[in-house]
């Protein structure tokens, strides 16, 4: 296991108890067994590795778009994920930093839709495209979030219909 691994499995670990804004990059250096100088050849900071640890599960599961896996395939994959790891996400997503997961998680699906509809021959410098993409990313990120944060009451395969039937006309006629 590589030093960026150890320090994922030992941010995890953390993760499961405190706050990301409660965790130090010293307490996730000695958890991992490696020095300090060491966390900071491998990240910016405890928030780009939160990012890092965060943008894995995605291309896995929800970033799976891009590689033609059906929307509703993918969003609940991603869902699982939540599920699977919802003490870590409730913890990493309970920050106010500017670095914080929320705004990467927004980010990295903004750009998961973007590579999709260029990939379908979509005209990105639409301006009503472009605020469709926006409109999805930000409210679809923060609806997973909200779900996640309440308690996933709701059961995945409801949450991907509602999330679904709030996209913008002009995201559905390419996602289907």
């Amino acid at each position: 296991m590589d030093s960026r691994e150890k320090l994922a499995a030992a941010l995890e670990q953390l993760l499961q108890y405190k706050s990301i804004d409660a965790v130090s990059v010293i307490e996730i250096s000695s958890a991992a067994g490696v020095s300090r100088k060491t966390f900071y050849r491998c990240f910016r900071d405890k928030y780009d590795l939160v990012t890092w640890y965060f943008a894995r599960f995605y291309e896995a599961s929800f970033g799976r778009i891009k590689e033609e896996v059906a929307w509703e395939t993918a969003m609940l994959a991603h869902l699982d994920f939540y599920q699977a790891k919802h003490r870590v996400l409730k913890n990493a997503y309970t920050t106010h930093d500017i670095n914080g997961l929320r705004q990467f998680d927004v980010s990295i699906t903004r750009r998961t839709y973007e590579v999709y509809l260029r990939q379908h021959g979509a005209d990105l410098g639409d301006e009503e495209l472009q605020f469709a993409i926006e409109f999805a990313a930000r409210g679809g990120t923060d609806m997973v979030i909200e779900w996640l944060l309440s308690g996933m009451k709701l059961p995945p395969q409801r949450l991907v219909k509602l999330l679904k039937q709030t996209l913008p006309q002009k995201l559905l006629q390419y996602i289907g």
